[in-house]
């Protein structure tokens, strides 16, 4: 009898397990996602093609394509002079969770728009991430 109670609390503690972890379809409630505290943020780097140094925008946007909505992240994260340009942030998860959702960079140099280029994201219940699009830009 014994046995039986061990086998039987064995097997409820893995069925639980199994039942709150496995998550094919992501379609579970977020407020019991275990994430990890890093706040992510998609970055691509843009570099001249010729001698592969940084490419200075004077001012970049990040449009959601469906709708063309301006989606640019404003804080100034990241030096100016880096050829670093965030596109989208944990921030905005929310928006992408689950869907796939095409973004397009445009960057500007003295109000000319000197690239043009698009992106897939997504997120989950914890972070976004890059579906599609590459993080190295050469122009």
């Amino acid at each position: 009898m014994i046995i039986l109670k061990k086998y039987c609390t064995i097997c409820f503690i893995l069925l639980s397990v199994l039942l709150f972890d496995c998550d094919r379809d992501n379609k579970t409630n977020c407020a019991i996602a275990l994430c990890t505290q890093e706040y992510r943020f998609i970055i691509i780097q843009i570099k001249h093609s010729s001698d592969s140094s940084a490419i200075q925008l004077t001012g970049y946007k990040v449009l959601r394509v469906s709708d063309n909505k301006d989606i640019t992240i404003n804080d100034n994260i990241l030096n100016d002079n880096s050829g670093y340009y965030p596109l989208v942030s944990d921030s905005e998860r929310a928006m992408l969770r689950n869907i796939n959702v095409e973004i397009e960079f445009q960057g500007y140099i003295r109000d000319t728009l000197i690239i043009k280029k698009r992106f897939v994201v997504t997120a989950d219940c914890c972070h976004v991430s890059l579906v599609s699009g590459d993080f190295l830009l050469y122009i």
